[in-house]
């Protein structure tokens, strides 16, 4: 069966508080639309299986931009700006999705959509938070990449971002939608 790209759009409950949940990323939602995509176009499991192994995912939340408050917080190597384009997130502990192949189509896509891109990556001895990314890659099997839009002083009452950073991501999203990377 020739499957044609199909670009998706998923959005999860429960995010901030786990998403063990039928609604949450860790359901089962997501993997059964995709079986069923497959499977309405006359695909059988083998063809659902080469449609994860050669898609990808977007996990895409924000991003702590370096804030000029608590730059040691940070990895001086990988500062992050406010109004600088997207950022992909790294973490050595996987806590988020993005790896090596991900990370480049993703520059790729940038690239494409001519956006600037940056790279954030966790102090490995500081605690990190997580996305749902990880749950993606691992209970779908789809390459996945964190990215996120640079803002200060996340879960505050006062997050602020750039006026740049959030058209930025949607161009990089109609590139990634269009199925052109």
């Amino acid at each position: 069966v020739d499957l044609e790209i199909t670009p998706m759009v998923a959005f999860f409950f429960y995010f901030e508080v786990g998403s063990e949940s039928r609604a949450g990323a860790q359901g089962s939602f997501l993997r059964d639309v995709v079986e069923r995509v497959v499977l309405a176009r006359g695909g059988d499991r083998s063809d659902l299986l080469q449609a994860i192994a050669h898609s990808y995912c977007v996990s895409s939340d924000m991003a702590h931009a370096t804030h000029p408050n608590y730059p040691e917080k940070h990895d001086p190597e990988h500062t992050v700006e406010i109004n600088a384009g997207p950022v992909i997130k790294l973490n050595a502990n996987q806590r988020y999705a993005s790896e090596g192949r991900s990370v480049a189509w993703f520059e790729w896509a940038c690239r494409k959509a001519q956006v600037p891109y940056q790279k954030w990556v966790m102090r490995s001895d500081l605690a990190c938070g997580s996305t749902i990314g990880p749950i993606t890659a691992s209970g779908l099997g789809i390459t996945t990449v964190d990215v996120g839009g640079p803002q200060l002083s996340m879960h505050s009452a006062r997050e602020m971002c750039g006026s740049q950073d959030p058209p930025a991501m949607v161009d990089v999203f109609e590139v990634v939608l269009s199925g052109a990377v």
